[in-house]
């Protein structure tokens, strides 16, 4: 056997075992930090000349009020951050994070004075795959939502193949923070 043919057969060996390797594997999980919270506050609200923000810890009583609402996996701390300009309150973005299919993902959800939902952004993703819920598109299926006017993932948010999990705890965690937000209109919530 010629050397050059010695040679593309170690190489194709080399190839083959690399390959056979990675599919054995576990997918490696990289965090992407796509905005942070001050950009969001800035897309959601620009004419906000100030942002008053704070921390609240959710009662128990509250968390089973949210989760006759849509059950999902939080970790039990939201921001809040109310926008301004001037004395005239423009409306409130919300930071939280719900579970993906197995890491967190966090979002900002922008709630206008009206009640309506103003936009949906992604913060920062952690799962494999499912990153396509940052595309424009769907996470607009979410502007002018309201609480009063209840909307069905699969439905009214349309699934995006191979992000299934992440679509529908992210519809979910939408609707509670509009039920949260009107809530909030009734009774504080206790802030850090």
């Amino acid at each position: 056997m010629s050397d050059t043919c010695k040679g593309w057969t170690r190489f194709s060996l080399v190839a083959v075992a690399g390959a056979t390797a990675s599919a054995l594997l576990p997918p490696t999980v990289e965090a992407a930090q796509y905005m942070s919270v001050e950009q969001a506050q800035k897309a959601a609200f620009p004419e906000a000349d100030r942002f008053e923000a704070q921390t609240l810890r959710l009662t128990p009583e509250q968390i089973k009020a949210l989760d006759s609402v849509a059950a999902v996996r939080q970790r039990g701390e939201i921001r809040r951050i109310e926008a301004w300009a001037g004395n005239k309150a423009l409306g409130t973005l919300y930071v939280d994070d719900v579970i993906g299919k197995v890491e967190w993902v966090t979002y900002a959800l922008a709630v206008g004075a009206d009640g309506s939902v103003r936009s949906l952004e992604i913060l920062e993703y952690r799962e494999t795959h499912g990153y396509e819920v940052r595309t424009p598109s769907w996470r607009r299926q979410f502007s002018g939502r309201r609480i009063d006017q209840p909307f069905r993932f699969g439905e009214d948010i349309k699934n995006i193949s191979g992000a299934t999990l992440s679509c529908a705890h992210l519809t979910a965690g939408a609707q509670r923070l509009l039920a949260l937000h009107a809530q909030l209109g009734k009774s504080p919530i206790p802030a850090r």
